[in-house]
């Protein structure tokens, strides 16, 4: 079993390695602004890439600074919070595949709304109707809103229902 440091220190460091070759690829694939601008097209995902880097490097120290002694009680952890990490890792990469595959034949509306319900429901076990109705159509329709019309960002509308609004 991973003790909280151990986990930290290598989950800062996958974490800082993937920010790194974020911010590489936004810089050398993603043009600058013409304007004169210093950021242009790429300032919002290099910003998210330096965003996490600097998230990584604080896990990365608060591992360093942890304790060694104050871990023996969190080295004997049970079984139950494995399999519950697992579920949730597992869960949280079915659901991620399943939006992709999703997205390109119901588009962005239906497959936000069917992912959300899942998520809630069986992932999360929370089986509370209005819950469930409200977040997924809010959710959906808030980021469609917001992103698709007012910002201008394109969202898949899908190949076998086109809900093009």
């Amino acid at each position: 079993m991973m003790t909280a440091r151990a986990s930290n220190l290598l989950t800062g460091a996958v974490l800082l390695v993937v920010s790194l070759l974020w911010c590489w690829g936004v810089v050398e694939t993603i043009p600058g602004a013409d304007d004169g601008s210093r950021l242009g097209a790429r300032g919002f995902p290099l910003g998210l890439g330096i965003l996490l880097g600097v998230l990584s490097l604080v896990l990365l120290v608060q591992g360093l600074l942890t304790q060694i002694d104050g871990e023996s009680a969190e080295e004997e952890a049970d079984s139950t919070g494995t399999r519950t990490e697992l579920w949730a890792v597992l869960s949280t990469v079915a659901l991620l595949c399943g939006y992709a595959l999703l997205l390109e034949y119901v588009g962005f509306i239906i497959a936000t709304v069917l992912i959300v319900v899942i998520a809630i429901g069986p992932v999360l076990q929370v089986w509370r109707p209005k819950l469930i109705l409200f977040t997924s159509l809010g959710l959906s329709l808030g980021v469609y809103v917001i992103f698709g019309k007012l910002l201008g960002v394109y969202l898949p509308y899908g190949k076998l229902i086109n809900l093009a609004f």
